[in-house]
């Protein structure tokens, strides 16, 4: 009797860890949503602090709600590459430097189901940069966002 009551424990020991970290990992996968605004738009925007979190980035998604988007924060001014692997929808690619933008991708598409991994187009901004900014593509177009508007950052 005493080994089953020490096998029943110990499995609900480890069904309670199970549990814990699996919590866990959802709640750390999940972004945080803060506001910003770019002219008199206001987005409701993701931000990708993770290293998964930036490598999924918008991909596997049907879609974006109009005021939504999704913030890539680096610690340095770099180029990163950006590609479109798992996207199902068209953006647009805000490259940002000091809360400026200094480049955009407009209407990037997504890549056709048959393109492989490794020949998938990579989209580099122009200088620099210290943040990237997805949105929806033809928002640019649409709401007047340009080279040179500045992005304030509302609740960070």
């Amino acid at each position: 009797m005493k080994h089953i009551k020490r096998i029943f424990l110990g499995a609900l020991v480890f069904i309670i860890v199970v549990i814990l970290g699996l919590a866990y990992v959802f709640v750390s996968n999940k972004n945080k949503i803060v506001s910003i605004r770019i002219g008199e738009n206001v987005f409701k925007i993701e931000i990708a602090e993770t290293i998964g979190q930036k490598a999924r980035g918008l991909g596997y998604r049907d879609g974006l709600a109009i005021d939504r988007g999704m913030l890539f924060n680096f610690e340095t001014e770099d180029k990163p590459g950006f590609w479109m692997m798992g996207m199902r929808f068209p953006i647009d690619i805000l490259w940002i430097k000091n809360n400026k933008i200094v480049g955009i991708e407009k209407n990037v598409l997504p890549p056709t189901q048959e393109a492989p991994e490794n020949a998938l187009k990579l989209y580099y901004p122009p200088e620099a940069i210290d943040k990237v900014l997805e949105i929806n593509a033809g928002s640019c177009d649409k709401l007047g966002i340009e080279i040179g508007s500045t992005v304030e950052y509302i609740g960070f």
